[in-house]
């Protein structure tokens, strides 16, 4: 029997709710970025999602707490081993996780509220505010310095010539305002004529809107902004359209564009601060409060895990203080309680083996001591039965000698068959002597095979309608034993073979290397083809003074149990009615 030290869904379930706390982390990151930042947008989609995830979370979290906390009293109710023990657990693992979220929170909503309400936001505020004014007085800086040039009435006269020597004129202008970067001079038709200054303001030809004198629309080349102004150039009937213009800095628009949106956050905190601090401690709360809940789910789990072993432990001991040897508990960590599992086990695998041992060792005690009481009854009447049966002879020869001859006769068969009688008791008390006084076995290391193939010679040359084959027995394996006592064995496998094979047949004999627990053995088969072993009789074939043959004393099985036991091993057997018995042999390699 076999108790399973922990279940597999645990360790699942354990997976399962570490990876859905990595899930929440990330939506409480997503949330964070998407909610506490945009404080002022009360009807976004990302505030009906969250608002819909706060509700139905902690809901599920708590059913599922629920459950488990059911389960767990209506285990202690009924007295379930290890029910109370895991009630402590869970409460001291909610404890522990109460106690590690609650100043952390606290710590981290007051450094936020102290963060909002400090100077330092106020101050940044303003630096973003300077920062914008700066960057809209640069901006209206430029634009008006164009039209303030365009507009002159100096221009005019700056630009006469400039169809002929366009160079000359644009050192003019550049001379009296440095901030123009570029000039660009078309036709009437609008092809160009002259460019001079930044490359990137360049314009391949004037569209029909762009050719009334003033401010050109804000053209934004990648990185690039121009501010261009169109002057419109009239003489002789022909018109000369000049643009000119100011580059502002590479990535000028773009900065100034995150410059707004800084400011517009921080304008925000200050305008929702009050709102922004409510939202922190409800976002605290909200999302610590599913990690607790998890922390406590993972807890009974936890528990589960930590208490599984000790339960199996619990019934397993109650299993073997009720006599029953074979209870083992699989353990699957390599941890401590995996370590105290595999010593009960051993202890309990132990105490088996030491329990058989002591049936055996009580077992042939009992009938070591039948069979010299058996011994000592019978023998002492048998001398004088005999000693009076050959009295009875010597004197009716002495005192009817040459008379009577048909009294003579039958008195000559009675004494002889009375003598005949007592000589086979006397042999009978001879093998129950041997069997009460078996020596013990001297050891030493032989070779299996040349063993087995010592006594195969002998009985092939008996039983010739019997093959003996010993092709799978490995010529390497040598094994610490008594030779004389090891032929014995196999000699009375062998006739029993021999009788329940007589038509003929085959016995085949392999032997292996197995380990149980932490021992080698060497397993010896002896199979034969024979008529098999009765169901009725299979449960006494090693009882000793048990025989189902004429003649049998009983005693050959008993004796191959009895010397296969004071070798450390073990022999049983399989039969199957009609195709015949293997007997199986498991002695310990003692020289490993």
């Amino acid at each position: 029997m076999r108790l399973k030290s922990s279940g597999s869904s645990t360790s699942v379930v354990l997976v399962v709710m570490i990876l859905f706390y990595i899930l929440l982390i990330r939506v409480i990151i997503i949330f964070f970025q998407q909610i506490l930042l945009h404080l002022a947008s009360t009807q976004s989609l990302a505030n009906v999602i969250a608002l819909v995830v706060l509700i139905v979370l902690p809901l599920v979290l708590l059913g599922i707490i629920v459950i488990n906390v059911v389960k767990l009293f209506r285990d202690r109710a009924k007295r379930k081993p290890g029910a109370r023990f895991k009630l402590r657990l869970v409460l001291f693992f909610s404890l522990v996780a109460l106690l590690s979220a609650v100043p952390q929170t606290t710590l981290s909503i007051t450094f936020l509220n102290s963060l909002i309400n400090s100077q330092f936001i106020s101050q940044i505020n303003d630096v973003f505010s300077s920062a914008w004014e700066i960057t809209i007085d640069y901006y209206r800086s430029k634009e008006n310095n164009l039209r303030t040039f365009g507009s002159s009435p100096q221009l005019p006269r700056l630009l006469y010539g400039i169809e002929d020597d366009p160079q000359a004129v644009w050192e003019s202008i550049r001379s009296l305002n440095p901030e123009l970067q570029f000039i660009q001079v078309f036709d009437a038709t609008g092809r160009e004529r002259y460019f001079a200054g930044t490359e990137e303001a360049r314009t391949a030809m004037l569209f029909d809107q762009d050719t009334a004198t003033g401010m050109l629309p804000k053209v934004e080349r990648g990185e690039t902004t121009l501010f261009r102004y169109l002057y419109v150039l009239t003489r002789g009937g022909r018109r000369t359209y000049v643009v000119f213009g100011i580059v502002l800095p590479v990535g000028f628009d773009e900065q100034a564009r995150q410059l707004s949106d800084s400011r517009e956050i921080f304008e925000q905190l200050n305008r929702f601060k009050d709102i922004l601090q409510v939202g922190i401690i409800l976002f605290y709360f909200y999302f610590s409060f599913p990690i607790l809940l998890i922390s406590i789910i993972v807890s009974f789990f936890l528990s589960e895990e930590i208490i599984r072993p000790i339960i199996n432990l619990e019934e397993a001991t109650r299993h073997v203080a009720q006599g029953d040897l074979s209870i083992r508990i699989l353990a699957r960590s390599g941890d401590e309680l995996g370590n105290l599992i595999d010593s009960f086990n051993s202890m309990v695998g132990e105490l088996d083996s030491s329990k058989k041992k002591l049936q055996k060792t009580e077992k042939i005690a009992a009938w070591q001591e039948i069979a010299q009481r058996l011994a000592h009854e019978i023998k002492n009447p048998l001398t004088p039965i005999k000693l009076a049966a050959e009295r009875i002879r010597k004197k009716f020869d002495e005192t009817y000698a040459g008379n009577a001859a048909e009294f003579k006769t039958v008195i000559e068969n009675s004494v002889q068959a009375i003598v005949a009688e007592v000589e086979n008791l006397d042999k009978m008390l001879k093998e129950f002597n041997n069997f009460a006084k078996l020596p013990d076995p001297v050891r030493k290391q032989v070779n299996l095979k040349d063993l087995i193939d010592e006594v195969t010679a002998v009985y092939m040359s008996v039983a010739a309608e019997v093959s003996i084959k010993t092709d799978h027995v490995d010529p390497d394996i040598r094994l610490t034993l008594d030779p004389n006592q090891f032929k014995q064995v196999i000699a009375n496998l062998f006739m029993n073979a021999f009788q329940a094979m007589e038509g003929g047949g085959t016995i085949y004999i392999s032997a292996d290397l197995v380990k149980k627990e932490k021992t080698n053995y060497c397993r010896i088969q002896i199979r034969d083809t024979g008529s098999g072993i009765d169901e009725s009789v299979q449960p006494h074939v090693f009882n000793p003074y048990f025989t189902t043959k004429h003649g049998g004393t009983g005693l050959g099985l008993s004796i191959v149990e009895r010397i296969i036991f004071d070798h450390n091993g073990n022999i049983w057997f399989e039969t199957q009615k009609g195709l015949g018995t293997t007997f199986f042999i498991d002695l310990p390699l003692e020289s490993e």
